[in-house]
């Protein structure tokens, strides 16, 4: 038998366990605010038929190959990354005429989020395995938010802890007043509402009362008022009115951003000083001497899906109330059609190749790199499989939409109005794209961060819900900044995948199933896969 699925090569059953008296320090492998919670020593990674050390931190899974002392990339993975965990006991198949008292292999199965399937093999009757289990149990059910790695250093590591402060200098940029620069007593003071020819920064929502999903400032169109602005904002879907996320400084073409119109079912709800709202995005052209560009009201939903909400009092907008516009609908499914998608992109992976003449699963037998249950170089077989799981359309049309988006503004010189449902999720999607074609800036590491601090962050994308993190306690001690935005969610478990045949024995004991949570979805990784 060949590759990870023999273990002969190493003798896995012979390992003794290193005494911890002459065991190697391990903290050459740690990073900052990195601690070694537990270890597991004579461990085999079996998709490489490698031994090394497996640890436990309070960030990942950190596997250690024994002599070379070098991290193995596959077998090191973060716990915000796993998904899934779950004991399997191989029973070895005994040659002809021999006893069959070849004890089972205690095996230890991790499923990444990123479609790895990892397995760990632990020597007989020792406890390591169970240690590692119950230190997983752990470690990747933070009862809060602040328990995450990434918060270990703390906020105060850093020189400006505010987030209020660089979105500020992102407008900035973005209104041509680059040399601003935006701080404490800028957000004390209320200067921070600076303006250009066409467009101004509102602080009207500094306290969140206006719409807590929006950040405290946004920018709209310089001639409608702050008491505009809050009328405005009641005739669409959470308040999140329509307000500026991109803008050309020279053109004036803009990029704009809200939820869906509460126009209602028989779509005729009008709100007057949300469609002057709206008109106010199409400024004149050539410098304000020639006539108004043209607006495009970019709804994500399918139409019918758009007209279906209108049963409970959203809808989508009529073109002939808003001035000079078009409307055009992308047709990208909502969040539950991302999840099943991207479940059946896992069944795929999983199945593919996964049952060998002698039952062995697949992704035992292929040694190296192999994500999910399945061989990757032979998936050409089975295409038409990975076309059925839906998930190249849907990331194709987040591709088609952005782009459009983009060329409409850069071509055209049109504004460009981009909205869902709530204008949390597909909206979010399509104007992150559309701005990284648009804007060089955001193609750099510090203009990609602002990106993502501005369209995620300040306009309340539900991470917590879609990623499955933990909440915000109630009882930390944070700024509204960040808690405003707490949500639940849990990572749904993928069901293992066995053979007919096959030699493995699932423990449901040990196995970490996470509560299934609906609101569950890869919003964030569609982006950064297209990136």
């Amino acid at each position: 038998m060949e590759g990870a699925g023999s273990w002969d090569v190493l003798e896995w059953t012979k390992f003794e366990p290193i005494s911890k008296a002459i065991s190697h320090d391990m903290s050459e492998f740690l990073l900052e605010g990195e601690d070694v919670k537990e270890k597991g020593q004579g461990v085999v990674l079996v998709n490489t038929d490698e031994a090394g050390t497996l640890l436990v931190t309070n960030f990942r899974i950190l596997f250690v190959r024994e002599g070379t002392r070098n991290i193995i990339a596959l077998g090191t993975i973060p716990l915000a990354t796993i998904e899934k965990f779950s004991k399997l006991v191989m029973k070895p198949q005994p040659a002809p005429r021999q006893s069959d008292k070849t004890p089972s292999r205690r095996l230890l199965q991790v499923i990444g989020k990123d479609m790895r399937i990892i397995v760990f093999g632990f020597r007989p009757r020792t406890k390591q395995r169970r240690a590692v289990l119950i230190a997983l149990w752990k470690y990747t059910r933070s009862a809060q938010l602040w328990d995450l790695y990434t918060f270990t250093c703390g906020p105060s590591k850093f020189n400006n802890s505010n987030p209020k402060v660089p979105l500020l200098n992102e407008y900035f940029r973005l209104l041509g007043k680059g040399s601003y620069q935006a701080s404490i007593s800028t957000l004390e003071d209320g200067s921070f509402c600076v303006s250009n020819e066409w467009w101004r920064i509102s602080g009207i929502n500094i306290n969140y009362t206006l719409s807590p999903t929006y950040p405290f400032s946004f920018i709209v169109p310089k001639n409608i008022s702050d008491e505009e602005v809050g009328q405005a904002s009641t005739f669409r879907a959470r308040c999140r009115l329509p307000v500026i996320t991109w803008c050309n400084p020279v053109t004036g073409a803009v990029l704009a951003r809200s939820s869906q119109p509460l126009v209602g079912l028989m779509m005729n709800t009008r709100s007057n000083v949300d469609e002057k709202l709206v008109a106010a995005l199409c400024t004149q052209t050539l410098g304000g001497k020639g006539p108004r560009r043209k607006l495009y009201i970019a709804d994500a939903r399918p139409r019918k899906n758009a007209l279906a909400n209108g049963a409970m009092g959203g809808g989508s907008e009529s073109s002939s109330n808003y001035f000079q516009s078009e409307i055009v609908f992308f047709g990208i499914d909502n969040i539950h059609a991302m999840r099943e998608s991207l479940t059946r992109l896992r069944d795929y992976l999983d199945t593919h190749g996964a049952t060998s003449s002698d039952g062995m699963s697949s992704f035992l037998r292929n040694g190296g790199w192999t994500w999910g249950g399945g061989n990757l170089s032979s998936m050409s077989a089975s295409v038409s499989t990975l076309g059925d799981s839906g998930w190249l359309i849907h990331v194709q049309s987040l591709l088609a939409g952005s782009a459009w988006i983009a060329a409409r503004v850069a071509l055209e010189s049109a504004s460009v109005l981009v909205h869902c449902s709530d204008g949390w999720d597909r909206t979010t999607q399509l104007v992150s794209l559309a701005s990284l074609l648009l804007d060089p800036y955001y193609r750099t590491f510090k203009g990609f961060q602002a990106l993502v601090e501005k369209d995620w962050l300040a306009f309340g994308h539900p991470f917590s819900d879609r990623m499955g993190m933990p909440t915000v306690s109630g009882n930390s001690n944070m700024s509204l900044e960040l808690s405003r935005h707490a949500s639940a969610g849990n990572v749904p478990a993928s069901p293992m995948r066995h053979s007919p045949g096959s030699p493995f024995t699932s423990q449901a004991s040990g196995s970490s199933h996470p509560q299934t949570s609906n609101n569950v979805s890869p919003i964030f990784l569609q982006v950064i896969i297209t990136d």
